[in-house]
């Protein structure tokens, strides 16, 4: 019994039609009201959202990408040189809600002072999103 799931196993891996995780972005906490969220992507331009507090949608949605806008997110993540930014933008301040962003297997930690165009490719990823959810 134990070889066959095995062997199963390895057969649904070998398999390169999977669908795989490719890109999130996660907002935290402040002291305020700062929107609670995180969004991820998967290669088959099919995502999650997960609303946790002060956002509109509150709860797990459902939403698709089309391929031009999923290839958008990661033109413009290799355009800005993602793969090489540093794992983490922080300075000692407080209150400051971090924003995690992930393109296949780089995470960054944004908390403050990280450059203007990941903070564009940030936005670009919630402006999809957004667009996506209103079709």
């Amino acid at each position: 019994m134990f070889s066959i799931l095995l062997s199963c196993g390895l057969t649904k891996k070998a398999n390169t039609s999977e669908i795989e995780f490719i890109i999130s972005l996660q907002r935290t906490a402040c002291f305020g009201t700062c929107p609670i969220y995180k969004i991820e992507i998967f290669s088959d331009g099919s995502g999650i959202y997960t609303g946790t507090r002060f956002v509109e949608n509150i709860g797990i949605t459902k939403f698709s990408l089309s391929e031009t806008q999923l290839n958008l997110i990661l033109t413009k993540a290799e355009a800005i040189g993602f793969t090489s930014m540093k794992e983490e933008y922080s300075e000692p301040i407080s209150d400051l809600p971090t924003t995690f962003i992930q393109i296949k297997d780089k995470r960054i930690r944004d908390y403050t002072g990280a450059p203007k165009t990941l903070k564009n490719l940030e936005n670009l990823i919630d402006q999809l999103y957004q667009k996506a959810i209103k079709q």
